[in-house]
């Protein structure tokens, strides 16, 4: 985020309500949004840019600093819940229901995130200052396309079925602001689409850096989306993977802790990544949450413990740098835990920064994911020696030998174990394993003390949106 212009935040916050998406009920007793908003702003190109900075903002929310890595992580085989929190228990032990906290939460940061993204790419067109480029103006709608597609893949994922809404709502009439949900196909239609605006209006790169959306940006995401949707095109998949791989502007750091020592921020294997600023409201809080005391000035048990699974699939491959760079571990706690009773416990140690400032970047893409996303494609396609290649190449740095994987099942497997250790902690891990469609199986297969069905592939639409808009239909089983 562009940082000298952090002030104008606040200016655009009430713009929050366009996405209406989590509509409060006292919305109804309120004008239209339109007239207050549309008279006195949107009509300079300064007013574009602190909309816009708006949308980036978002990324700074909760969800992006703290339950991004919980519905991954956690959710999957990667973590414990750890810490506390019984919302965060409901979601490790597949007990979750629709009064959950975080799932609520969820569901308003990215209808909220949304909302802003909205209100630039309905505003932001009719600008006519003379401070204002069409050249900007055309490139600050593709950043909030982008924007608002990468938080639509969010939603998709984690609840199924959802309300698209795409444009404004200029009523207080409760059946044009309440929505139905809109099938996963049309999901994926639509930020597909908003993917394809952006690409063809942003640079391949920008001039603040990885901070900001570029083409390269637009490419991954179109690959992982094509990859992700319930019928798979692998061989889009493969082609916008390519756009991103073959491009000049991203080359995979030679050192794998690199990315994460705090010394290499922005750095060339970066695609996407969150900036924080070490102060306030501008820092990311989240390492503060699962590092140990030795790291941080809090002694109370951490969340995101990493699970014993994970540990022993590092040590099974004989990874000894991924381990090292991803997990923390530390003993004499002033806390216990049961997963490890010899009281020596393992802490994600990506995020490393978690002093009284707690500034600490969070790279949402980076080249090393999409290298490992081509390779599946290629694979799904029956180029299993190019996947093969991919998948060494990302080996290599690890210090790990090539695969000996020689079959397509045997490579669909190692890329899938591959991605697990390569990008454990960012975020991955429960939408790969859906994916794959190997979540329940390999759930099951834990030896914990639950069952999970197809029901937990999905979380529950809350409850407090199912009664406030009588159009939503709750998902199975819940």
């Amino acid at each position: 985020m562009n940082r000298t212009r952090t002030n104008y935040i606040l200016s655009i916050l009430f713009l929050v309500a366009l996405g209406l998406g989590a509509c409060k009920k006292d919305f109804l007793n309120k004008k239209p949004i339109s007239e207050v908003t549309e008279g006195n702003f949107f009509k300079t190109g300064a007013d574009a840019e602190s909309a816009i900075i708006a949308c980036y903002n978002n990324f700074q929310s909760e969800y992006y600093v703290f339950d991004y890595y919980i519905n991954n992580d956690v959710v999957s085989d990667n973590c414990y819940a750890g810490g506390d929190n019984p919302n965060n228990f409901q979601l490790d032990e597949f007990t979750t229901t629709a009064l959950n906290g975080n799932v609520s939460r969820d569901w308003n940061y990215l209808y909220d995130a949304i909302g802003r993204c909205n209100a630039v790419l309905d505003n932001v067109g009719t600008i006519t200052s003379l401070d204002l480029t069409e050249q900007r103006k055309q490139e600050i709608l593709g950043e909030a396309a982008f924007i608002r597609a990468f938080h639509y893949f969010q939603l998709v994922n984690l609840y199924g079925d959802v309300p698209l809404i795409i444009k404004k709502v200029n009523s207080t009439d409760p059946s044009v602001i309440y929505q139905p949900r809109s099938s996963v196909d049309a999901v994926y239609a639509s930020l597909i689409a908003d993917l394809k605006f952006a690409a063809d209006r942003l640079p391949v790169q920008h001039p603040q850096g990885k901070q900001r959306v570029t083409k390269g940006a637009c490419n991954a995401m179109l690959a992982r989306a094509y990859a992700q949707k319930p019928s798979p095109d692998w061989q889009l998949a493969l082609q916008y993977a390519e756009e991103v791989t073959s491009s000049a502007s991203y080359q995979l750091l030679t050192d794998y802790d690199f990315l994460w020592d705090g010394k290499h921020e922005n750095s060339s294997e970066s695609i996407f990544e969150i900036q924080f600023i070490n102060s306030g409201e501008q820092a990311n809080w989240g390492p503060m949450l699962w590092l140990p005391p030795s790291m941080n000035p809090t002694s109370w048990k951490k969340f995101n413990m990493p699970s014993n699974n994970l540990v022993a699939a590092f040590k099974a491959a004989g990874d000894t740098v991924r381990l090292k760079s991803s997990i923390l571990f530390e003993g004499a706690l002033p806390w216990k835990d049961s997963h490890y009773p010899n009281d020596t416990l393992p802490f994600p140690y990506k995020q490393r920064t978690a002093s009284a400032g707690r500034s600490d970047n969070n790279i949402l893409i980076r080249l090393a994911d999409i290298i490992l996303l081509q390779a599946e494609a290629k694979n799904e396609l029956g180029n299993t020696s190019g996947a093969k290649d991919d998948l060494n190449l990302i080996r290599t740095r690890a210090k790990l030998g090539n695969t000996t994987a020689s079959t397509q099942a045997e490579v669909k497997e190692a890329i899938a174990n591959e991605r697990r250790l390569e990008l454990a902690f960012e975020g991955q891990r429960w939408f790969d394993l859906k994916r794959s469609g190997n979540a329940l199986t390999v759930m099951n297969n834990l030896g914990l003390n639950y069952s999970v069905t197809s029901k937990g592939l999905l979380f529950p639409i809350p409850q407090v949106e199912m009664d406030r808009n009588p159009k939503l239909i709750q998902n199975p089983g819940y």
